[in-house]
């Protein structure tokens, strides 16, 4: 079987971390299927060039060969009609691939832009192709005409991937057929991402070893639920100290706001704000945690939950996205609702005075490695392919 993936987020020269998880679900089909990489990019003159240099045409990364192909992006309007360009963008060069590729199946890694600009392609080229639903259907909802467009994509696919029950559902209500769907959540780097010595962790990351640590892994924007940590910790001990891993959006000024929330709550030496980390780096700081927090507003299906579960570490998180799918309450943590902070506190309250086994947290159920997820992925191609391998 030859597939070629598609996906608008992907690591490439401008962004090493950007699409991690994507990356290794790709990196772990690789050795199941045989697999190229279309991480289109999208250009508008000048902008695009200010930006910094845009990635050569094609690359090897990790293994696998990605190509760069690009297309009209309008920064800012026009956002109804970034997966019509997308598509209109790659007809040629999709054309010439197939040509000489003969790839038997397309498979979109977002509903947007990717599952839309494909649909409009496979038709060009007569193949079928898959999508795979992650947090961003939530944002097509805000828009109708996206919405539409979105909705018409998933009809036409051979199937649909569904990282939570949650979004498989929220589909089936917008009239996607129940036996297109199939929810198959991330996977996780197990090798990266188990038990250590959380003592040691602190020492290498210069963290201080007394006392306990709430750990976020996240960016700083509002939706990410950084503000309501910061509340939360007001009702904790004063030996607990949050850290919170990662930077400011594009264009964002949160983490002024944050450390100056913190200095009126009297917490400016208890929430330790560590910037934007190389991503060899994070499995430090789950090991250096007590417990991991992610207080989002919504999330499609989060690699952090499963990244700290792996290491070894309880989870408190909001009901959001595939994360009920992802931590069994009492055993890995617990769940709360997003946007209150006084529950996250009784919640990080609760976690913080039990006794946890960093062993059967790393052995938990939803802890799939990156391989067993490619398998089922497989599966699903197979059957999108009427059984053909």
């Amino acid at each position: 079987m030859k597939v070629l993936s598609l996906s608008y987020c992907f690591p490439n020269a401008r962004n090493r971390t950007w699409g991690v998880f994507v990356f290794q679900r790709l990196s772990a089909l690789a050795g199941h299927v045989e697999l190229d990489v279309a991480a289109p990019v999208p250009a508008f003159p000048l902008i695009s060039r200010a930006r910094g240099p845009l990635p050569a045409p094609m690359e090897q990364l990790g293994g696998l060969t990605v190509f760069h192909p690009r297309y009209l992006y309008f920064p800012g309007v026009l956002k109804s009609l970034d997966g019509w360009f997308y598509g209109r963008g790659l007809r040629k060069w999709l054309a010439d691939y197939v040509d000489t590729e003969r790839p038997e199946l397309l498979d979109a890694h977002f509903v947007w832009p990717d599952g839309v600009g494909v649909r409009h392609l496979s038709r060009r080229v007569g193949l079928p192709y898959t999508i795979t639903l992650r947090g961003w259907l939530y944002e097509s909802m805000r828009n109708p005409r996206i919405l539409r467009q979105c909705v018409e994509a998933m009809q036409g696919a051979a199937a649909v991937i569904s990282v939570s029950s949650h979004l498989a559902q929220t589909a089936v209500e917008l009239g996607i057929a129940e036996q297109k769907l199939h929810v198959i959540p991330n996977g996780v780097d197990t090798e990266r991402f188990r038990p250590r010595c959380r003592d040691e962790a602190r020492r290498e990351l210069s963290l201080p070893t007394d006392g306990r640590l709430v750990v976020s892994v996240a960016h700083l924007g509002a939706r990410k639920g950084s503000r309501e940590a910061v509340g939360a910790l007001r009702r904790l001990p004063k030996d607990v100290r949050l850290v919170l891993v990662g930077g400011d959006p594009a264009g964002g000024d949160n983490e002024r706001a944050l450390r100056g929330l913190a200095r009126r709550h009297g917490l400016a030496e208890r929430v330790l704000l560590v910037g934007r980390q190389p991503y060899e780096r994070i499995p430090l700081y789950f090991a250096a945690a007590d417990v991991s927090i992610l207080p989002s507003y919504r999330e499609g299906c989060p690699n952090v939950v499963l990244e700290a579960l792996a290491s070894g570490r309880p989870v408190v998180a909001t009901r959001v996205g595939a994360v009920p799918d992802l931590i069994a309450e009492p055993d890995h943590g617990r769940i709360v609702p997003p946007r209150d902070a006084d529950a996250l506190a009784d919640a990080l309250a609760d976690v913080l005075g039990r006794t946890w086994s960093a062993q059967a947290l790393a052995a938990a159920e939803p802890v799939k490695s990156w391989d067993r997820i490619a398998d089922n992925v497989k599966v699903v191609f197979d059957r999108a392919l009427g059984g053909r391998t």
